[in-house]
């Protein structure tokens, strides 16, 4: 995996788009969950195959759209399309794990403030066009590693799949059997494992707006419905490591087909909010 450099990530982090995270007025049916110690936050950016199953669940009169005609394609896939044009067609995909020390919904909150058992929220999204022709992020799956969180969001009209989150020091020595000091973050949903062994490298930098993620997705009953992920992190970090992935599943397939597979910055520290609207 290529470290990034320090134009690009200041570039990541100036690409937030600021909203207000207190005071909103939202849809009366949305369901808000309060996020609290931000951990770890990153996305994993790729390139998804116009043949791949995942995109057979887009919401009605959505279409994929091909990185050839997107604006402001991140750095690592615009430099694959223009330096290989056969996967111009492919659309611009993204997988994004949140892990927080506390997630608090209106009916309960999950918190583990000694950073071993952190609350995990996770997102599969696509670039898609709307059937007015809009081009947005549709989401192909959620994930999170709480039951009550999965049941939560069903209650507030999506669905989300269980996940189960790992961390911790690579379990590896040297030569000299000295042990490994890069970092193990490992996410298993469904029958696909995604492990990122390595480090934050360079100097923390400060973000100076929020980061936002938002999505359309087929709800429960059928229908569309929106999500949105809103964040203040503290600081942003260049990642340099290695990304692995095991399974069999759309998810372990779209990821292992990509022509690159490009992790990071990581933000920490802050908060945030997680809102469903339906």
């Amino acid at each position: 995996m290529r470290a990034l450099v320090l134009m690009g990530l200041v570039a990541a982090v100036q690409a937030g788009v600021a909203l207000p995270l207190t005071g909103q007025q939202g849809d009366p049916d949305a369901g808000t969950w309060q996020l609290e110690g931000l951990r770890t936050s990153f996305c994993v950016q790729l390139l998804l195959d116009p043949a791949s199953a995942a995109l057979q669940d887009l919401p009605p009169g959505f279409r994929p759209v091909p990185a050839s005609e997107v604006r402001d394609l991140p750095v690592s896939l615009r430099g694959v399309v223009e330096g290989q044009p056969e996967f111009a067609s492919w659309s611009p995909s993204r997988v994004c794990v949140h892990t927080v020390d506390t997630i608090r919904t209106k009916e309960f909150a999950l918190a583990d403030r000694s950073g071993r058992h952190p609350q995990l929220f996770a997102t599969w999204t696509v670039e898609a066009a709307d059937p007015g022709g809009v081009i947005r992020e549709v989401a192909l799956d959620l994930f999170a590693n709480s039951g009550r969180l999965i049941r939560a969001a069903r209650l507030a009209g999506q669905v989300v799949r269980e996940a189960r989150l790992t961390i911790g020091k690579v379990p590896a020595e040297d030569e000299n059997g000295v042990p490994s000091s890069d970092d193990r973050f490992q996410v298993k949903v469904g029958k696909t494992t995604v492990t990122w062994d390595g480090r934050l490298a360079g100097d923390s930098v400060p973000v100076p707006q929020p980061v936002l993620l938002a999505w359309a997705v087929t709800a429960v009953r059928g229908q569309a419905a929106e999500g949105r992920i809103s964040l203040t992190p503290i600081y942003a970090r260049s990642m340099v490591g290695s990304l692995k992935v095991d399974g069999k599943d759309a998810l372990a397939k779209a990821l292992r087909a990509s022509p690159t597979r490009f992790a990071g910055p990581a933000y920490g520290g802050g908060a945030g909010s997680i809102t469903f609207t339906r």
